[in-house]
């Protein structure tokens, strides 16, 4: 299967999860890294911007890095330790998948960000199934929709504390979309 398959979807946030299934896929040889990280380079140059990546599968020899000792602001990738977390917490029982959510008028990001269900329920004040938020988050980058699960597990300490006991380094999450739509600085 070719890694363009992975990469030809109109959806960009749908494309970073196939991306973990790629590196998956291209972790068990070295000549496999050699190809993903050239397919990685020619995609980055396609973004005509500053772009940095690094991988790592525990156990394995995975290295498909491009510039993994840069800094950039992590933005809407949090929501993949925020699912992460999330789903751990449900494993442990203390959450549950149908478990409705209570949109509320403060959660909002205005005066407007990316979010379906933001657009779909402009006055909020609706119960949302954790389900549904974590797909939204995660799968369309709903920015609305990653804050709310973000505040119904505890907030980001939460999603710090989860990433630092899986052994997690150099992660640090201070703040949701809200705080970043905010302050720009923040980010």
């Amino acid at each position: 299967m070719e890694i363009e398959t992975y990469f030809q979807c109109e959806d960009w946030y749908a494309a970073r999860m196939r991306f973990a299934l790629v590196i998956l896929f291209f972790s068990s040889s070295a000549f496999a890294q050699t190809a993903l990280q050239q397919k990685i380079s020619v995609i980055a140059a396609d973004a005509r911007g500053k772009v940095s990546l690094a991988c790592s599968l525990p156990g394995s020899n995975l290295n498909c890095d491009l510039n993994p000792h840069a800094h950039p602001p992590m933005q809407s990738v949090f929501k993949l330790p925020l699912a992460m977390t999330a789903l751990h917490l449900i494993e442990e029982g203390k959450f549950a998948l149908d478990q409705p959510v209570r949109f509320l008028p403060s959660d909002r990001i205005l005066p407007h960000t990316y979010s379906p269900l933001q657009d779909k329920y402009p006055e909020a004040n609706v119960d949302i199934p954790l389900r549904d938020l974590l797909r939204l988050a995660a799968s369309l980058s709903d920015n609305s929709a990653a804050d709310l699960v973000l505040r119904v597990i505890g907030g980001p300490e939460v999603v710090q504390h989860y990433m630092n006991s899986i052994g997690v380094e150099g992660f640090q999450l201070r703040d949701g979309e809200h705080g970043l739509h905010q302050e720009v600085a923040a980010q």
